[in-house]
């Protein structure tokens, strides 16, 4: 009987000091924030144990206490707050500037990389925020045309002093003694890579063709006659009637055209000069003798006219007024 109440009492005991200390689970915490790696090796969390946090990977520690306490099988509340890196602005490169977005310059922003004008690109053109810094390292390279060409009867005067022009880089062309340049004298490297312009041509002076100037005199010269010719009209018994009067018009149109070279100035080679004139009085006399040789045309067409006239006579038949009258009757009757 001692030993069975012993042990009852001491069972008592244990249940009365076991159900006094419980534990803890293991702590679920939602956030910028993860356990230590010390908390996450354990399994158990009795009673007054500590967990420690820290903050998440791109993290910092703003303010509060990283540790919660085990108390009656809860833990405490963690009262600590973790804030986004700050990666800053990228280093400078030359020639290279950013576009950032809302976010601007915190942990898990990005950044455009952008060249100036005539630079390109070389590697990525976005930069991302990390926990360690900004990722990718672009550049920017100066753009670069091909190597100028050399043109016929012609040199290249001026130049970058590097094989491949780069952006902005002026060729300057000449021609030779006896040749005209035909072009820009001067091209110069884009931005795309690419010459402004195509180079230049060396021409001889003697094959370049030019515009003369031509002076086309005209003389137009109208003349029109208008004449009544009363013809002979007679009725069936041969009585002459009214006459009837038509008119008739003659035209004649005369039109002279005269070109006058011009004096026409081309330079050769070898500074040669070479001119081709041609007396422009001789332009002059055509002009009127052309008018002159109009207006006798004219007259003998009008005094041919006159002569034909003339010599059909009078229509009037010269009968008595009265017989005519007694034709009628007659007829008449």
């Amino acid at each position: 009987m001692f030993y069975s109440s012993s042990w009852s009492k001491c069972l008592i005991c244990l249940i009365f000091i076991t159900s006094g200390n419980a534990e803890c689970p293991k702590p679920q915490v939602e956030g910028n924030f993860v356990l230590t790696n010390d908390a996450l090796l354990k399994n158990d969390f009795p009673e007054g144990t500590e967990a420690t946090f820290e903050c998440a990977n791109g993290y910092l520690k703003e303010q509060g206490s990283e540790r919660i306490t085990c108390t009656s099988g809860e833990w405490s509340t963690l009262e600590l707050t973790c804030k986004k890196k700050d990666c800053g602005a990228p280093r400078k490169i030359a020639h290279l500037t950013y576009e950032f977005g809302e976010e601007g310059t915190l942990f898990g922003a990005s950044a455009k990389a952008i060249c100036d004008k005539g630079y390109q690109l070389m590697g990525s053109s976005y930069r991302q925020c990390y926990a360690n810094g900004w990722s990718g390292r672009p550049r920017c390279e100066v753009v670069t045309c091909e190597k100028p060409i050399e043109i016929k009867n012609g040199t290249i005067t001026e130049q970058p002093d590097k094989e491949f022009p780069e952006y902005g880089g002026v060729i300057q062309y000449s021609c030779d003694e006896g040749y005209t340049l035909i072009g820009n004298k001067s091209i110069e490297c884009n931005e795309d890579g690419e010459y402004n312009s195509v180079p230049p041509e060396c021409k001889d002076g003697n094959d370049i063709p030019l515009k003369p100037t031509t002076t086309i005199s005209t003389t137009s010269i109208t003349t029109t006659t208008t004449s009544t010719v009363p013809p002979i009209i007679r009725d069936v018994d041969d009585i002459p009637l009214k006459p009837t009067t038509t008119i008739s018009t003659t035209s004649i149109t005369t039109t002279t055209t005269s070109t006058v070279p011009p004096i026409i100035r081309v330079s050769g080679r070898n500074n040669g000069i070479g001119e081709h004139d041609t007396n422009a009085a001789t332009g002059n006399a055509a002009v009127v003798g052309s008018v002159i040789g109009t207006v006798i045309v004219t007259l003998i067409v009008l005094f041919t006219l006159y002569r034909f006239y003339k010599r059909k006579g009078s229509y009037q038949t010269g009968e008595d007024p009265s017989r005519k009258e007694e034709l009628l009757q007659f007829k008449n009757n």
